[in-house]
C-alpha cells in the first residue's frame, strides 16, 4: 500500500466503486477508502435490488437514463450475472399526482418528446395483464419495456472485481476518514484512523454520510435521509410482475412500489415496499434498522386489497437509507465551492434515487477528476453551496425545547461565547481526555458574530465591515485560528488589511486641509508646518502619533521604565502588565505620586501638553474613544502599539472578518453543539431541588413564540458585554443589587464607548482618480470623523466607501438623523432600485446620507468631485444589547484584580463571565478570546490547544 495517490475516492459504495472501475484503465494511481466493509448494509447501497426506468417528469433525467444504458451494457460484459433484467416498468394510479418519483402525465409527455416507446393503459387493462385487482376505475398508467430490475449485489461485486484486478487501484476497508487537509497550492492530505494519505484529486461518494466528510471543509449539504421499510411476500400464485409504482392519495401513506420475483434475493417471494419514510434523519447513525410497523401495515393492507397471488403478511422485512436533496434536485454532482483550496480537484456526488445511473455516474465522476470536465450536462445537479465560508444560519434552532438539561449553557453567540463552545467541544483536559459535555449557545438575535458583521451591499462583490474589521498578527489566538486551523479546515484566506499610502490621504481639521504625509514631508524639506492648533513649540509639526509616543515615553522614563525595553521584550504584553501595576506619575502637579492607573488619560495628556494639544490629539487621532478620560495605564500600550506603531501588521479575512466566528460556530455545530437563536435570557436562579446536579434554572424568552421557557444547567457562561449583563435580572441571587455590592461595583469598572458606521456604495471609485487613494483612511474633526476607501468589485466598477466611522460624542449627531425615510437604493447598470440583496442590515436614512455626503465633500475639498451614492448601510452599536462598539477601563480600578474576579464573581457558583469588555485587549476579538481561554483552563482544566504556543500570554 502506498501513501501517495493521484486520486482518492472516499466512500466504497456503488458510486465509489463505479468511479474506481472507470479509472481502472487509466494510468492514475487510485485509492478507495471505505469506513465499513465493502458490500455493507449501513448506507445508501444496502439491499439487493433497485429499479431501472427511463421515464421521468424531467426531460434531462430521462435523457440521462437513456445515456446510462450503453454503460450498463458495457458493464454487463464483465459479469456472468444479469445486472439489469429488463422486465419492463409499469406506472399506474391517479394521473394527477406528482411525487418524489415524478408523475404519470408529466412522464408521458417527456417520453413522447424523446420518442421513448410506451403503452398507455387504463385500470381494466392493467388488471387484465398484470396481477392487480380492485383498482379505481379512473386509474391510468403506462408500461415501458426498457425498465427493469437491477441486481445491486451483482453490480457492486462486478465493479469491485474490476477495481480489485486493476494494478493502479488500492481498495481499503474499515478505515474511516478522520480529517482532510486541503491547503493552498499543495496536495490534499487525507487522515484516517490508521494512515495519512496524500492525493492530487478527491472523489467524495460517501452517500448518506456525506456531511461527515464535508465537515472537514466546513461544509454541509441540505439533505434529508429517509429510513424506509421493505417487505417480501410469499408468491403463492406464480405471479409474474414488471417493476411497478402506484401513485395514490394521500401520499403520506398510499405510495407503493414493487419488483418481480428474482433468484438472487429471497426466491419464491416478491418485494413490495411503501414509498414513505419511516423517519427522516440528519445523521445515518440515527438509523434504527427496525422496519416501521405503521408503514408495513399500510403496505400489507394494499397488498391484500390490490395484489393477486401473494400471502397477505410479509415473511421477510428490512430497512434502507435514501439521501434526498432538500432543494428539489434529483442528484447532486459538483466540485466544492471556489473558496475551498483545490476546490476544482474535489468532486462530490450525493443524493437521489440514482442506482439506475451507477455506471454512468462513475464515468462522469472519473472524467471530472481526471480532466475537470464531462460531456454530460450537469447544470441541473449543481450543489447550492453557502455563499461564504461557514454560512450556518440554516442550522440554528429557534424553537422552545421542553425539559432541556445541559452541562453548560452559554449565553451570547459573540466572540467569547462561540470560542468557549468551540474549546469545550474540541479541547482536551490535562490528561488528554475530551470533556464530552452537552452544550447549547443561546443568542437573542437571529445571527451569530456579536460585534463582527460582514455584509455586501447590492451590486458589488466587496465585503463591508460594519463591526470589527481587522486583527493584529501579534494576537496569537485569533491569528492561529485564522492562519493555521481555519485556513486548513475552512480555507480561510488571511489577507493584509490595507492601510493605504498617506501620500493620498487627507486631514481636514479646523478647516485646514492637508495630506497625511505633510508631517513627515516637513521634516525632509525643513518646512515649519503648523496646524490650526496651538500645540506648543515642542509639539509643533508633529503628528498625533508622534505626540502620543513622545508623552508616553516621557512618563515611562520618569517612572523608571523604557518603552524600547518593553517593546523589545519577549512578551511585550506581559511586560506592560508588570509596568501598569507599578508605574507612578512623577511630575509636579496634582497627580504627582499617583499610580498612573489612578489617572485618566485625558488628565495625563493635558498635564503633559495643554488642552489645545489634547484637542488636536483627540481630533487628529481619528477616534475620540482613544482620548477619553479612561485608565491612563491601560491607554499607554494601546497608543504606542495598536494605533501608533509602524511595526504593527494588520490583517483581515478575504470574504469578511466575521468568518472567524461563523467558523467557530460551524465547528461547534459539527461537534454536536446547538445554537439557539431568537432566545433572550431574562434571568436565572438556583434550582430549588438541592439534590439535582443541574444547579441552575435559566428563563429564556423565545422571540418567535413570545413565551418564556426554562432550561436546567450545571454551568452558565455569560458571554456578554456590560450592557447585556445590566439588562438581566439585577435582583436574582447572582446580581442582587442590594447584596452583591462587589459585583455591581466591578461591573461598572468599564466605560461603554458608543460607535457607529455608515457605509455607502458608489458606481465608480471616485477616490482613485481624483485623490489617488487605493485604501486607508482620511480624518476630520467633522462629525463623520473618519472615512475608509474600501474595495472595488473586480467584475465592475461598483465600489465600497466607509463614509463615517465615528465614536463617543459624535454618535449622538448621527442618532438624531436616524429617523424618517430610508435612503433607497438607486438603479445602476447592475442594480434595480430597492433590490436589497442582504435584507438583514439596516439602511441609513435619506437625511443621514445627505448629511454625510456633505461632510465627505467638505473633507475632500472643491477640487475632488464626490458623486451621489447609490446605496447605504448603517450600524449603531450603542443600541441594546451592546451598549457600545467597544469598552475602556475606568481609572482607579486595579484591572489585574477585576479581570479574574469578573471571570467568576462568586467562587461557590459555576457562573462565569467572558467577553472583550473586561479584558486587557478591549476593542479586539483577541481580548474576548483570551478571557474565554482563561475560563477554559482555570474552570474546565483544559490544556493549551496544540495550535497555540503554551507560553502565549493571556493577560491577567
Amino acid at each position: 500500500m502506498k501513501d501517495s495517490y493521484d486520486i482518492i475516492i472516499i466512500g466504497g459504495g456503488a458510486m465509489g466503486l463505479s468511479s474506481a472501475a472507470a479509472l481502472a484503465n487509466t494510468e492514475k494511481k487510485v485509492l478507495v477508502l471505505e469506513q465499513f466493509g465493502f458490500f455493507n448494509q449501513k448506507g445508501s447501497s444496502a439491499g439487493m435490488s433497485r429499479q431501472f426506468r427511463v421515464q421521468y417528469a424531467q426531460k434531462y433525467m430521462a435523457q440521462l437514463a437513456l445515456d446510462a444504458i450503453p454503460y450498463w451494457e458495457e458493464l454487463q460484459k464483465h459479469s456472468g450475472d444479469t445486472l439489469v433484467d429488463k422486465v419492463g416498468s409499469l406506472w399506474f394510479g391517479d394521473p394527477s399526482i406528482s411525487s418524489q418519483e415524478g408523475g404519470i402525465q408529466a412522464a408521458e409527455e417527456v417520453m413522447k418528446e424523446l420518442d421513448i416507446p410506451f403503452t398507455p393503459m387504463n385500470a381494466k387493462e392493467i388488471e387484465a395483464k398484470f396481477p392487480f385487482k380492485n383498482l379505481p376505475e379512473d386509474y391510468t398508467g403506462f408500461f415501458q419495456k426498457d425498465g427493469g430490475i437491477i441486481n445491486l449485489s451483482a453490480t457492486l461485486q462486478t465493479l469491485f472485481n474490476i477495481a480489485n484486478k486493476a494494478s493502479n487501484i488500492d481498495l481499503i476497508e474499515y478505515n474511516p476518514v478522520t480529517n482532510i487537509d486541503s491547503r493552498k497550492k499543495g496536495n490534499i492530505k487525507v487522515f484516517t484512523e490508521k494512515n495519512i494519505f496524500t492525493a492530487e484529486k478527491l472523489i467524495l461518494t460517501p452517500g448518506s454520510y456525506i456531511n461527515d466528510v464535508l465537515k472537514h471543509f466546513g461544509l454541509s449539504v441540505n439533505v434529508d435521509i429517509w429510513e424506509m421499510s421493505s417487505a417480501y411476500y410469499k408468491n403463492t400464485g406464480n405471479v409474474q410482475l414488471p417493476t411497478w409504482f402506484v401513485f395514490q392519495k394521500p401520499q403520506s401513506k398510499s405510495l407503493f412500489y414493487g419488483f418481480p420475483e428474482v433468484n438472487w434475493s429471497h426466491p419464491g417471494y416478491i418485494r413490495v415496499a411503501p414509498d414513505i419514510p419511516d423517519q427522516i434523519i440528519n445523521d445515518p447513525s440515527d438509523r434504527t434498522g427496525i422496519p416501521s410497523i405503521k408503514s408495513l401495515g399500510y403496505n400489507s393492507e394494499w397488498v391484500m386489497k390490490h395484489m393477486e397471488g401473494l400471502e397477505p403478511n410479509p415473511e421477510f422485512t428490512s430497512t434502507c437509507l435514501i439521501t434526498l436533496n432538500n432543494n428539489n434536485k434529483e442528484l447532486m454532482v459538483d466540485t466544492l465551492p471556489e473558496w475551498v483550496h483545490n476546490h476544482e480537484d474535489i468532486v462530490v456526488y450525493t443524493g437521489g434515487w440514482a442506482a439506475k445511473f451507477i455506471p454512468l455516474l462513475g464515468n462522469i465522476l472519473a472524467d471530472l477528476a481526471v480532466t475537470g470536465k464531462t460531456k454530460y450536462d450537469l447544470s441541473h445537479f449543481k450543489i447550492e453551496w453557502p455563499l461564504v465560508r461557514g454560512e450556518i444560519s440554516n442550522r440554528f434552532d429557534t424553537k422552545v425545547a421542553k425539559n432541556l438539561k445541559l452541562d453548560v449553557a452559554i449565553v451570547g453567540a459573540g466572540a467569547s461565547g462561540l470560542y468557549s463552545g468551540y474549546r469545550l467541544k474540541n479541547g482536551k483536559d490535562q490528561n488528554g481526555n475530551s470533556l464530552d459535555l452537552d452544550i447549547n449557545i443561546f443568542e437573542m438575535s437571529d445571527r451569530v458574530g456579536g460585534r463582527l458583521e460582514s455584509i455586501k451591499l447590492p451590486g458589488m462583490n466587496v465585503v463591508g465591515e460594519i463591526g470589527g474589521m481587522r486583527y493584529m498578527t501579534s494576537q496569537k489566538i485569533v491569528t492561529s485560528l485564522i492562519e493555521d486551523v481555519f485556513a486548513t479546515q475552512y480555507a480561510l484566506d488571511p489577507i493584509p488589511f490595507p492601510m493605504g499610502d498617506p501620500d493620498h490621504h487627507l486631514y481636514y481639521l479646523r478647516k485646514q486641509r492637508f495630506f497625511a504625509n505633510r508631517f513627515s514631508q516637513a521634516k525632509i524639506t525643513g518646512e515649519n508646518f503648523k496646524t490650526h492648533y496651538e500645540v506648543g513649540e515642542k509639539f509643533q509639526g508633529k503628528s498625533s502619533d508622534e505626540i502620543f509616543r513622545t508623552i508616553i515615553k516621557k512618563v515611562l522614563k520618569k517612572g523608571g521604565h523604557s518603552l524600547k525595553k518593553i517593546q523589545n521584550s519577549p512578551s511585550p504584553r506581559r511586560e506592560w502588565n508588570k509596568v501598569k501595576k507599578e508605574l507612578k506619575y512623577e511630575f509636579k502637579g496634582p497627580y504627582k505620586g499617583k499610580y498612573v492607573y489612578e489617572i485618566g488619560f485625558w488628565n495625563m495628556l493635558k498635564d503633559q501638553s495643554s488642552q489645545e494639544c489634547y484637542e488636536f490629539l483627540a481630533q487628529a487621532g481619528g477616534y475620540y474613544s482613544n482620548t477619553i478620560n479612561w485608565n491612563a495605564a491601560e491607554a499607554m500600550p494601546y497608543m504606542v502599539g495598536d494605533f501608533a506603531s509602524d511595526s504593527v501588521e494588520y490583517k483581515t479575512i478575504d470574504g469578511g472578518y466575521d468568518q472567524i466566528l461563523t467558523c467557530l460556530a460551524d465547528d461547534f455545530l459539527q461537534n454536536g453543539g446547538k445554537i439557539r437563536t431568537k432566545n433572550r435570557l431574562a434571568s436565572f436562579e438556583k434550582n430549588p431541588d438541592t439534590t439535582s446536579v443541574y444547579k441552575y434554572i435559566l428563563t429564556f424568552y423565545n422571540m418567535e413564540s413570545k413565551e418564556y421557557w426554562k432550561v436546567d444547567a450545571k454551568d452558565i457562561i455569560l458571554s456578554m458585554p456590560r450592557r447585556s449583563l445590566e439588562l438581566l435580572d439585577q435582583d436574582n441571587f447572582f446580581f442582587n443589587r442590594d447584596k452583591q455590592k462587589a459585583l455591581q461595583h466591578n461591573l461598572k469598572s468599564v466605560i461603554m464607548e458608543p460607535s457607529c458606521k455608515i457605509l455607502l456604495g458608489f458606481e465608480e471609485p471616485w477616490w482613485k482618480e481624483t485623490l489617488g487613494a487605493q485604501a486607508g483612511e482620511s480624518i476630520t474633526d467633522l462629525p463623520m470623523r473618519q472615512c475608509y476607501y474600501f474595495g472595488v468589485d473586480p467584475k465592475n466598477s461598483h465600489s465600497l466607501f466607509l463614509s463615517s466611522y465615528n465614536d463617543m460624542r459624535t454618535v449622538q449627531f448621527w442618532k438624531a438623523l436616524d429617523n424618517g425615510e430610508k435612503f433607497q437604493t438607486k438603479t445602476t447598470k447592475l442594480v434595480k432600485g430597492k433590490n436589497f440583496l442582504y435584507p438583514h442590515y439596516e439602511h441609513a436614512s435619506k437625511m443621514m446620507v445627505e448629511e454625510v455626503i456633505k461632510q465627505v465633500r467638505d473633507l475632500h475639498g472643491p477640487s475632488i468631485s464626490v458623486p451621489d451614492p447609490y446605496t447605504s448601510a448603517f450600524k449603531d452599536w450603542t443600541l441594546d444589547p451592546y451598549g457600545g462598539g467597544y469598552h475602556a477601563w475606568k481609572n482607579h480600578y486595579k484591572v489585574w484584580e477585576i479581570m479574574p474576579y469578573i471571570r467568576q464573581p462568586h467562587e461557590e457558583e459555576r457562573v462565569f463571565i467572558t467577553g472583550e469588555a473586561y479584558s486587557d485587549q478591549q476593542g479586539w476579538v483577541e481580548g474576548a478570546f483570551c478571557v474565554a481561554e482563561h475560563v477554559m483552563r482555570e474552570k474546565y482544566n483544559l490544556a493549551c490547544p496544540d495550535w497555540l504556543n503554551e507560553d502565549y500570554y493571556l493577560g491577567w
